[in-house]
C-alpha cells in the first residue's frame, strides 16, 4: 500500500470476464471509497486475456465471478484470467452474489486492509453491509484465522471447542 500525505492509497485491481457487471461494479466501487474518503485507484480489466502489467503494485485482486448460466466465451475468458493469476503467483478475491453482494464483498476487503485504528466501512452511518449481518443471523465478529498447524490435534481440539462454545443453538438430537 503507497501512501500519499498521510493517508493510504490504496490500489484494487478489479478483474473478471464480463466487462458490463466489471464497469458497473468499479464504478460503485470507486464511489464507495470516494464517499469514506479513501484514497484510491480502481483498475479495471475486463475479458482481457492478459492481466494487466502493473497488477502486482495493486493493494488487493478482486475477480469478478461468472453468474450463471454463463457462455462459453466469457468462461474460457475467465478460466485464462484465473490461470494467469496462479501463475503469477497473486492472491485474489472471488466476488459473486448480485451486485449489491458484490460491492460488499469488496468493500469488506478493502477494509480488511486497513489498519485496526481507521474507521471500518461498516462502521460508518449507511455503510452496504451483507444482509445477513444486518439482520443478525450470523455472528457479528468477524472470522479470525486461528493458525497454520491445520494437521496439529492440540490446535485443531482447541478451535474446535472455541467453536463449539460459541453456538447459539443447541446441536441437533
Amino acid at each position: 500500500m503507497r501512501h500519499i500525505g498521510g493517508m493510504a492509497a490504496l490500489k484494487v485491481a478489479l478483474l473478471g470476464a464480463s466487462r458490463p457487471s466489471v464497469a458497473a461494479l468499479a464504478a460503485a466501487l470507486e464511489e464507495a471509497l470516494k464517499s469514506s474518503n479513501r484514497q484510491a485507484q480502481v483498475v479495471r480489466a475486463a475479458g482481457a486475456q492478459r492481466l494487466p502489467a502493473d497488477l502486482d503494485s495493486a493493494s488487493l485482486v478482486l475477480l469478478a465471478g461468472l453468474e450463471f448460466p454463463a457462455d462459453a466465451a466469457d468462461a474460457a475468458a475467465e478460466q485464462s484470467i484465473r490461470a494467469a493469476l496462479a501463475q503469477s503467483g497473486l492472491g485474489y478475491q472471488v466476488l459473486y452474489g448480485s451486485p449489491a453482494e458484490r460491492l460488499t464483498r469488496a468493500l469488506q476487503a478493502v477494509e480488511g486492509l486497513l489498519p485496526p485504528s481507521e474507521p471500518t466501512f461498516s462502521a460508518r452511518q449507511g455503510a452496504a453491509r451483507p444482509a445477513s449481518a444486518a439482520s443478525g443471523s450470523v455472528s457479528q465478529r468477524p472470522w479470525v484465522w486461528m493458525c497454520d498447524k491445520c494437521s496439529d490435534p492440540q490446535c485443531e481440539h482447541r478451535l474446535l471447542t472455541a467453536l463449539l462454545a460459541g453456538r447459539t443453538c443447541p446441536p441437533p438430537a
